[in-house]
Parts: structure tokens; C-alpha cells; sequence
């Protein structure tokens, strides 16, 4: 069996729905990344004629994936957790309930990482750090005298949020995203 290439190591316990829907649990856990392949008989031990299956339980998706869900969903998005840093997981799992949940998932970790901005402590210090990144590097130098130590960055911040950047505020703090 396949297994993820990286520690973030979800897996989903698959059930069979016609066992359910009889008053059976029938299922079992597997690693999340291959949950596409798995088929009734594997989780009966035998052929049956069972059809569908179902992820009924899930760990260690880092927030990316909440419910139930089918197969194929639950071994997309442990690809992606594959493709991930731990670090960019929890800003991933913020990303997917926003922007990622519909449409084509194909090339998610790209798009999140074109999007993603980065976590900070707050918008306004968001909106300092952008200011002093984008800004020419000959006025990088004068950003540290006034008049740019007297901007209310807080307030540039709700101008700056207002024309495409979103904040997601997580304990701790904000993870920025600048959505296409």
C-alpha cells in the first residue's frame, strides 16, 4: 500500500452504506491518501454486491476536511496535505473552507500558495509588512522615520483589506490571502 510521503498522515475510516443502512458497521480505517482505491470487498473480505462506501470518520486532516465525505474526496485532499509543509496545513485548512471546497480541485497547493500571504499578528501589522515589501528599496530606508512611523496601519489595513486582501483570524492571530 501507498502511504504519504510526509508526516501529516490522515486517515479515514471507510464504511460500507448498505451494512449501514441494514444496522451493520462494516469498515475499516485506512490511510486517507489511497481511499479512492479501496472496494467493497475490501472491506467485506469477500465479493458482495455492495456498492457504496462512505468516509464516516476521518483523523489528522489539520481541519482541511470536516464530516463525512466520499472516498475520492478525503484521498484529494490528503494529496494536497501530502504536498504541504505542517506549517502551511492550518493555513491550507482556512484556505479550503473559503476558496477550495468547489470546482475543479486540480493544482489546489499551487493556487493556495499563489494566494497565501503568510500568517501575522494582525491585519494592520499585514498591512505595515506589505507596505515596506512592495514599497522602492531606496524608500525602504526611510519607512522607519516619519512620516510612515506615524501611519495608522490599522486603519491602511481596512483600506488595503477592502481592495482584495482577506484575513482569517485564527488564535494568534490572521492568515492572509489574497484570492484570485
Amino acid at each position: 500500500m501507498p502511504t504519504l510521503s510526509t508526516a501529516i498522515r490522515p486517515t479515514v475510516w471507510i464504511g460500507c452504506l448498505a451494512c449501514y443502512n441494514a444496522g451493520r458497521l462494516t469498515g475499516d480505517w485506512y490511510d486517507a491518501d489511497i481511499a479512492n482505491l479501496v472496494t467493497p470487498e475490501d472491506l467485506h473480505g469477500r465479493p458482495t454486491l455492495h456498492e457504496e462506501l462512505w468516509v464516516m470518520d476521518h483523523e489528522d486532516f489539520c481541519g482541511a476536511l470536516e464530516g463525512e465525505c466520499s472516498p475520492s474526496e478525503a484521498a484529494e485532499i490528503a494529496e494536497a496535505l501530502s504536498e504541504l509543509t505542517h506549517d502551511e496545513a492550518a493555513a491550507f485548512s482556512v484556505w479550503v473552507r473559503e476558496w477550495g471546497e468547489s470546482g475543479d480541485r486540480s493544482g489546489w497547493v499551487d493556487r493556495f500558495r499563489s494566494e497565501y500571504r503568510g500568517f501575522h499578528d494582525s491585519e494592520g501589522h499585514f498591512a505595515q509588512e506589505w507596505a515596506e515589501e512592495t514599497s522602492e528599496p531606496e524608500n525602504r530606508a526611510r519607512m522607519s522615520v516619519w512620516p510612515f512611523n506615524a501611519i495608522d496601519w490599522d486603519y491602511a489595513a481596512q483600506e488595503l483589506f477592502s481592495g482584495g486582501f482577506h484575513a482569517e483570524e485564527v488564535l494568534g492571530g490572521v492568515h492572509v490571502f489574497c484570492p484570485r
